[in-house]
């Protein structure tokens, strides 16, 4: 954690950790298992696990896997007279019940190779509704964990009766990136990673040239300026549910980051405390002026600053320095107050003696 990026110190004290992987990560364009980024998921959940970090995963692509099996046993059962009418869709429900099995079937594989055993956790919407359940859930996860055993999570899309994605008011999650933050939360997880086939969020479509990687999602600055692309070539909300999760997650508390499931080795530079990706933190509003303003940029600002002040007169400029002096004296209790305030958060966040030293005010400053 050498090069720990100040806005990620809170990773000094993450524990338990949640990985959802979408399918977008999990298959290939043609719908194949994507066994390389697979392979590296689970030797990076190794490595984590090995290092004492209880790593929980939530993974989808069971649908997807379980469509093009389907598709090609009926290819292969279709005589060329049935391969001549419209071919109607499959079943979701059924494609998810084929490719379930298949997907576990590769992640034990993957594991065993590792000295490793993961155990899978099929959940509904309705079992977040009976307390009950909920605590047993929690329970079985701690027995889990406490035997160095990856559980892995997914809906059970083959028996769920709920409808299309946010149209039941009822729900409790809709996707997998809203079941991996309320299993976050039901879990006591210290982080939230969600992987996606992109860098992170982006202030605009990825494809756009002008969309710029968001490092630090701050809620009162980008929700209104974000423009979100095209869905995910598969799932079902793409960057839209992720953003969504993520910024519920961050509200309750649980520091969530979305970053790229198709570089190896992105989830150990994340716990390392590297700044890829994007994060979502209760706190980051606090940070706003570290992670999204540059040296670069305040050094153009003032210099501009500098030249608009040159260009007045002497008495006008004398006059902004009163002013600015009899404001700074009039609001000087607020001053030190909500100085106070970000110390408390630098403090907080793990910044540097000198830098807390520097950043205090005193009255006599």
């Amino acid at each position: 954690m050498d090069n720990m990026d100040q806005t990620r110190a809170f990773m000094r004290d993450v524990r338990r950790i949640v990985i959802k992987v979408g399918t977008a990560v999990v298959t290939r364009g043609d719908g194949r298992l994507a066994l390389g980024r697979l392979g590296a998921l689970c030797e990076q959940i190794k490595e984590l696990n090995s290092q004492g970090y209880e790593v929980v995963l939530v993974s989808s692509g069971a649908v997807g896997l379980g469509r093009q099996r389907l598709r090609y046993r009926k290819l292969v059962n279709s005589s060329i007279a049935d391969l001549q009418n419209p071919q109607g869709e499959l079943d979701g429900k059924a494609c998810a019940a084929v490719g379930q099995n298949s997907l576990m079937a590769l992640y034990d594989q993957l594991f065993s190779q590792l000295d490793m055993t993961s155990a899978q956790v099929m959940v509904t919407d309705h079992d977040f509704h009976y307390p009950e359940l909920r605590k047993q859930l929690s329970e079985t996860v701690q027995s889990l964990v406490q035997m160095r055993v990856i559980p892995i999570f997914n809906e059970n899309d083959a028996i769920s009766t709920r409808r299309a994605p946010y149209e039941d008011s009822s729900g409790i999650f809709w996707d997998n990136d809203s079941l991996a933050a309320l299993l976050a939360l039901e879990l006591k997880a210290d982080l939230l990673i969600l992987l996606s086939d992109v860098d992170g969020l982006y202030s605009g479509p990825p494809s756009d040239p002008q969309s710029k990687l968001i490092s630090t999602y701050i809620k009162e600055r980008h929700q209104e300026e974000i423009t979100f692309g095209e869905m995910s070539r598969v799932g079902r909300g793409g960057m839209t549910a992720k953003v969504k999760a993520a910024v519920n997650a961050a509200d309750s508390g649980i520091p969530v980051i979305i970053t790229s499931g198709y570089v190896a080795g992105n989830v150990i530079k994340v716990i390392d405390g590297e700044r890829i990706g994007t994060l979502f933190h209760r706190d980051a509003h606090l940070w706003a002026s570290f992670t999204e303003v540059g040296a670069r940029d305040m050094a153009v600002s003032a210099r501009e600053s500098s030249r608009r002040l040159q260009a007045i007169s002497s008495d006008d400029r004398n006059k902004i320095l009163f002013d600015i002096a009899d404001a700074l004296e009039v609001n000087r209790q607020q001053i030190i107050s909500e100085n106070g305030a970000d110390v408390a958060a630098a403090e907080a966040a793990g910044y540097a003696k000198a830098l807390i030293a520097r950043l205090t005010l005193t009255p006599q400053k």
